[in-house]
């Protein structure tokens, strides 16, 4: 897994990012880890939360020890409390993370985060813990309501592939990266089509057709489905031209993908999935075995 601070490393050093983490919070969140720890090994002396985890950074980082601001020195962290307490914000979201993949029991994974959200949402900070990423949700968009219910209905039916793809645009967005948001957000949509429509393989041409036909979208939108296919495509094609990956210059500056043009579409894909998604359990047949279409 690449940690926050690996996956926003340009962000935070062009200071685009901003991030800020309360003494308050960083003590709470070590309560919080405290009580996840498991101890182990024949004299129960080796833990997660001590030996594991810092481990586990150490690895990550390539370094031999973890510095920290202790006592208004910076200096080598005796335990991973004082590195939490006294580093920067970035590392620690990533001693989170880090954290959330020892932990092996699914259930007490589930309720790490949801306490460890509890802390941000009390202390009025915008970070938020989602399947284990730390996410900022410190803008108009990554506070939108719509990116939220398109989320935790791909979760909670097993679209695990849409699933992992809104959540990269997401990162992308975050990240700054706006070709990739675009790229992401077009592989979602295919991922929750192709989940909903039981196809492994098929164009997006094709899987606006059957989705018409299934009978989960109301005739009447037809025209909106191809007005949208065409949106989707044009700015796919854009997003692939200006991605990092032979990379195209685009001949207009109006033209290039932006800020704006990256959320605008990853919340027009995230409106689709969440009608998408709605409809799809309205027409979930009662015997899970069977297929509605």
């Amino acid at each position: 897994m690449i940690l926050f601070s690996q996956r926003h490393k340009e962000a935070i050093e062009n200071k685009s990012l901003f991030l800020s983490i309360s003494k308050k919070i960083r003590q709470k969140l070590v309560y919080c880890m405290q009580k996840y720890n498991c101890c182990y090994g024949w004299n129960q002396e080796d833990s997660i939360f001590y030996d594991d985890l810092k481990q586990k950074l150490l690895e990550n980082y390539g370094e031999v020890s973890l510095k920290a601001y202790v006592e208004d020195v910076f200096q080598e962290a005796t335990n991973i409390e004082q590195f939490i307490l006294g580093t920067k914000p970035e590392f620690v979201l990533d001693t989170i993370e880090a954290y959330s993949i020892l932990i092996d029991n699914q259930g007490q994974k589930v309720n790490f985060h949801k306490e460890c959200n509890l802390i941000f949402k009390l202390e009025n900070s915008s970070f938020r813990v989602l399947d284990g990423y730390i996410i900022k949700l410190d803008s108009a968009f990554l506070e939108s309501e719509i990116l939220n219910k398109a989320y935790e209905p791909l979760k909670n039916n097993y679209f695990e592939k849409a699933c992992k793809d809104f959540l990269s645009a997401r990162n992308n967005l975050t990240a700054e990266d706006y070709s990739g948001t675009i790229i992401e957000a077009n592989n979602a949509i295919e991922s929750t089509l192709k989940k909903v429509l039981n196809k492994e393989k098929s164009e997006q041409g094709n899987l606006k057709k059957w989705l018409i036909k299934s009978g989960i979208i109301p005739d009447y939108f037809q025209g909106f489905c191809d007005h949208f296919e065409g949106l989707l495509q044009s700015a796919f094609t854009i997003a692939n031209e200006s991605s990092r990956h032979g990379k195209k210059e685009i001949p207009s500056k109006k033209n290039e993908v932006t800020y704006a043009v990256a959320s605008f579409f990853l919340h027009l894909t995230g409106s689709l999935i969440v009608f998408i998604m709605e409809r799809y359990q309205e027409n979930i047949p009662e015997n899970e075995n069977e297929i509605a279409f």
